[in-house]
């Protein structure tokens, strides 16, 4: 674990500021680490989701931030509370809730991610010019996409001003369509089924079913009971042929060498979708953004997963826009790469992501 902080520490913190932001409950809770020149005409937002705090996506940060590709990017990489290894080392329940936090609460995080970045972004203008509105796009990846989706739904429908996405990434995971969203392509006009396999339901509910008791366990009684139970569990989800990922995504997690304590604690997203599912509430502003034109999507998703995470209404509604040329959103399918393929493959991911900021909004 030593070794693997060092590794972490170094990466992380190598030609980013780091910016300590409110979080529900805890003044400077959250960490925005910053890239960049703020005389760039991107300001670009990220969060991913389990089990991941800035590390996985910081090369891709500076390849958007860096010279090579034009000083065009302003980027800041946040992550759920807690989940920052080298912060929640130290502070661990004292400044983070033992009982996690909820989708709503990271929505905020999220909000006050982008009033700190652009902050940031105009303080640092030269001679303080403060007229241009540059770009702003969100990238999420993993539960980022569901506390995302409702940040930027939010943004839209309550007008936050300069921090109104104009373009959003999602990696990976796709949410279901805007409940407004009538014009959804029926059955017979798409190759695929629109309802999800039997097979993927039961994945799906296996090894979050694992994740949400083990968090459980750790919460309420203890730290070892929940690490215990995680394996357990997860040893029965994999004899089963239960689990979600393949080699290629398994063997770059256990490179990272996680605290498995700490592994647990991260786990609070899944006891929130059980939690939020129970209550039939908590998940109505997680969609896609109602006007496509207005706040286009780029979806990249991997191929070798044993399960896909995007809503297939969602995928089959981005796949008609973009081939009716009907907005700027696009799907794309990335050959040869998993859960985490903007680690696996990230000069496609770069260029996509590239050519899609580039690209006017219709």
């Amino acid at each position: 674990q030593p070794l693997a902080s060092k590794i972490h520490s170094e990466i992380s913190m190598a030609d980013s500021k780091v910016i300590h932001y409110p979080i529900p409950g805890n003044e400077s809770g959250g960490v925005l680490h910053v890239y960049g020149n703020p005389s760039a005409k991107n300001v670009v937002l990220y969060c991913g989701g389990f089990p991941d705090d800035n590390l996985p996506f910081t090369p891709l940060a500076r390849r958007l931030a860096s010279k090579e590709a034009g000083d065009e990017c302003f980027v800041g990489i946040t992550c759920f509370p807690g989940f920052d290894y080298s912060v929640f080392e130290k502070d661990k329940y004292n400044s983070y809730r033992k009982r996690g936090y909820s989708f709503d609460d990271v929505a905020i995080c999220i909000r006050e991610a982008a009033t700190q970045i652009f902050k940031e972004y105009y303080h640092g203008r030269q001679n303080g010019d403060k007229q241009e509105t540059p770009q702003f796009t969100c990238i999420f990846h993993d539960w980022g996409v569901v506390a995302g989706s409702i940040f930027t739904n939010r943004a839209l429908e309550e007008n936050f001003a300069q921090y109104i996405p104009d373009k959003v990434v999602l990696l990976d995971v796709l949410m279901g369509p805007h409940p407004k969203y009538n014009d959804i392509p029926s059955q017979d006009e798409v190759p695929y089924s629109l309802s999800p396999s039997i097979y993927s339901a039961l994945i799906i509910v296996s090894y979050q079913s694992a994740l949400a008791s083990a968090f459980f366990m750790l919460t309420y009684f203890s730290e070892l009971l929940g690490v215990i139970t995680l394996s357990v569990l997860i040893g029965v989800v994999i004899a089963l042929r239960l689990n979600p990922t393949k080699v290629i995504d398994n063997k770059l997690v256990e490179a990272r060498n996680i605290n498995p304590f700490h592994l647990v604690y991260m786990a609070y997203p899944y006891f929130y979708t059980f939690r939020n599912i129970f209550l039939r509430s908590g998940f109505e502003q997680s969609t896609m953004p109602l006007d496509l034109k207005k706040t286009p999507i780029l979806y990249i998703f991997g191929s070798e997963k044993n399960v896909m995470f995007h809503d297939l209404k969602s995928l089959a509604t981005l796949e008609r826009e973009e081939k009716e040329g009907r907005s700027a959103c696009r799907v794309v399918k990335m050959e040869k790469s998993g859960h985490w393929m903007y680690v696996q493959k990230s000069e496609e991911c770069l260029k996509e992501i590239k050519a899609f900021m580039e690209q006017k909004n219709v």
